[in-house]
């Protein structure tokens, strides 16, 4: 069975990395993938990736470093954005789950000083941006001006498009439009539910709270510990990445002579924890609830220029949209109509004789007649007059 590699969150350096890992946030840099390459020691391994992208320099590192491996790698791809991007052009073989999500984007920057400064900054960018869309090329065999083109849009692509594009080799699970599906629409029960996913952001902070409240306690209070007096402190993460004995918020309770605690009762015990995790998920779920509603309001606002089954689709489909994104897509289908319909109506006229309206010649010795005059003279003859 193939080793599994995890790149979840976004891709930072080596010295950032323990930040992140103290908290328990994803995070995924480097050294993380080479200690799991190594570890792997030339079997199959299988990189699953879910990750926003990062700091380019260490995505080249991580393609590099993936691109060496002497065994065989398959990129399973939750998403990949950015810089994560680059790890899955590095795998010999790339398949996308169902609900993935691809995008690729030019190098970004933050910049100040003069027109020099600036344009140095844009000058860099180019050079950034060439070394990227090397890795593109040689994964997709598309030009190097397809590839910017796509990169100067920003393009996010859903499964399919990645795979059209060259990007991904294939489905995760199977094509999922081959058929055979369980014809039940989870997607629709997603959207539509009534409980709105809390923000990534939201749910960092309550972690952030369970875990400084637990930090200081042993049976529901802080103690003092013996040494002095002093308050006592969880030992931090060394920035070499090695772990530390930093307490459990199990072995605290464990020291106050009380066996692991559920949330729940964890929460009962510490009501200022409590009133900010309560107050933090009412205004989640305020958000995400208002963001909801926004979205179907936007795709209400056009409901009369869309098919009403494109916008149940958006609404409630696989891959659900909203307003803009939607009126884009008709537009581009629309724009495909009109170009079938006007190809279709010049055949049709051109079938029906009446582009030799207009183009008829004078007898012998009469001026030639304008097309209106022409037109007319058609007319009356096909009615039987003159």
């Amino acid at each position: 069975m193939p080793k599994k590699i995890n790149v979840k969150g976004p891709i930072v350096s080596n010295d950032m990395a323990w930040l992140y890992h103290y908290f328990g946030w994803d995070a995924s840099c480097p050294n993380d993938l080479r200690e799991g390459l190594e570890a792997a020691a030339g079997e199959e391994v299988v990189i699953e990736i879910n990750s926003p992208g990062g700091v380019c320099v260490y995505g080249y590192e991580m393609y590099t470093i993936l691109k060496e491996y002497g065994g065989r790698t398959t990129a399973h791809v939750i998403s990949a954005m950015s810089a994560a991007t680059l790890l899955v052009c590095a795998a010999d073989e790339a398949l996308i789950s169902d609900t993935g999500i691809f995008m690729i984007h030019n190098v970004q920057s933050m910049a100040e000083g003069d027109y020099r400064d600036m344009q140095m900054e844009a000058d860099a960018l180019r050079e950034f941006n060439a070394g990227i869309i090397n890795a593109y090329v040689r994964k997709t065999g598309k030009s190097r001006e397809e590839i910017q083109q796509l990169m100067d849009s920003s393009s996010y692509m859903s499964p399919q498009t990645a795979i059209e594009q060259g990007f991904i080799d294939g489905y995760l699970f199977g094509d999922p439009n081959a058929g055979g599906g369980s014809g039940e629409n989870l997607a629709e029960k997603i959207v539509a539910a009534d409980i709105p996913i809390i923000p990534e952001d939201k749910a960092k902070s309550i972690i952030q709270a369970i875990r400084l409240s637990a930090a200081g306690m042993s049976d529901g209070r802080e103690q003092d510990v013996k040494n002095g007096g002093e308050k006592e402190k969880v030992a931090p993460v060394q920035p070499n990445g090695q772990k530390t004995d930093m307490t459990t918020v199990s072995d605290k309770l464990k020291e106050g002579g009380k066996t692991n605690m559920t949330l729940e009762e964890f929460l009962k015990e510490n009501h200022e924890a409590k009133g900010e995790i309560d107050s933090m998920t009412a205004a989640a779920r305020a958000e995400g609830t208002k963001a909801e509603r926004e979205r179907l309001q936007s795709l209400d606002a056009i409901s009369a220029t869309v098919t009403a089954d494109a916008l149940h689709d958006a609404k409630y489909g696989e891959n659900p949209m909203d307003g803009p994104a939607l009126a884009y897509q008709a537009m581009v289908s629309g724009n495909k109509l009109a170009a079938a319909y006007m190809a279709v109506a010049k055949e049709d006229s051109k079938l029906s004789g009446a582009d030799e309206v207009g183009l008829g010649t004078p007898d012998v010795g009469e001026e030639q007649t304008d097309e209106a005059d022409e037109m007319a003279a058609h007319v009356n003859k096909a009615k039987g007059g003159k």
